[in-house]
């Protein structure tokens, strides 16, 4: 398994390689956003590397698609075959291109609302364990430092960037601070690096700010929690009380019609136990669960 997993990373290396010798000029004048995007994502490469990736890919996962057409389509004995095969051929191609064109940017976005999702979900209990260290007089930079060395997941990481910023690249804590401010997914996190740098810039009233802060914190994540438990218990019932139980009323008349012979319309009682079971109750199902993905999709 060890050495399976080796040579798929060696492969994925060279192919990585192969795609950048082409796009080497996309690293002379990078796309701006799509560095933002990158560093936002902690993605370890270049924008040409990624931008080489995407459109190498694309066209490799193109090919790939219209070599499988030609062998589902081509052959006569193939019980795909069929007289003109060419617009299906470019179908598979048009639809694997458009897959990957779409999923790289959207990997992108993925992970950056990951880890936005995990700042947001830290910052009470770090701007807590940080207020303890303001209060011990620790300053700014060592609560900092402290925190780089905790597990606070993405904020840990974040200002493991401030500090490579200030030990290596030599800057001063308040502009790598403002590199943070511009480049973190988390208007939450965002907010509270503007008042530490204006606090370190300023001076004073750290420990009250961070003691503050982390008790509105704690406080709003303990009714955003309330509230969702609720709402989300609302859904449940309207689940149970709707859903399900119209679904088992509508399976049972059916099962008591076909044993009475009786014509549901156009359709007999086993065709339309099948369009229930097969084909209404999933979609019935799929339709409520993206309902409540859009319901919480911003909920912290």
């Amino acid at each position: 398994m060890v050495a399976e997993t080796d040579s798929f990373g060696n492969l994925f290396e060279w192919y990585k390689r192969f795609c950048y010798t082409f796009g080497r000029s996309f690293d002379r004048n990078p796309n701006r956003d799509i560095i933002k995007l990158i560093y936002q994502a902690d993605l370890e490469m270049t924008p040409g590397m990624f931008t080489s990736l995407w459109i190498g890919t694309t066209i490799l996962v193109g090919f790939a698609m219209v070599l499988v057409a030609a062998v589902l389509f081509l052959p006569s004995q193939s019980p795909f075959s069929i007289a003109n095969p060419v617009p299906f051929i470019l179908l598979f191609a048009l639809i694997g291109s458009a897959a990957i064109a779409i999923g790289f940017p959207f990997y992108l976005q993925n992970q950056i609302e990951n880890k936005k999702r995990d700042i947001d979900t830290q910052i009470p209990y770090a701007l807590a364990f940080m207020s303890i260290l303001a209060s011990s007089g620790a300053t700014p930079l060592d609560i900092i430092r402290r925190i780089s060395r905790e597990d606070y997941g993405q904020i840990s990481n974040e200002f493991r960037k401030v500090l490579f910023r200030v030990d290596v690249l030599g800057e001063d804590v308040v502009t790598a601070m403002n590199g943070l401010v511009q480049n973190t997914p988390s208007n939450m996190f965002r907010d509270i690096c503007i008042d530490l740098t204006n606090i370190i810039y300023g001076g004073g009233g750290l420990k009250s700010y961070l003691e503050t802060k982390s008790k509105e914190l704690m406080a709003f994540r303990r009714q955003t929690y309330k509230e969702f438990v609720e709402s989300l218990a609302v859904y449940g019932e309207g689940y149970l009380g709707g859903v399900v139980m119209t679904i088992t009323l509508a399976v049972l008349g059916v099962v008591i019609s076909g044993a009475l012979g009786i014509q549901l319309g156009p359709f007999s009682a086993h065709d339309m136990f099948n369009y229930l079971v097969y084909l209404l109750i999933p979609l019935i199902n799929v339709i409520f669960l993206q309902m409540l993905a859009v319901k919480y999709s911003t909920t912290p």
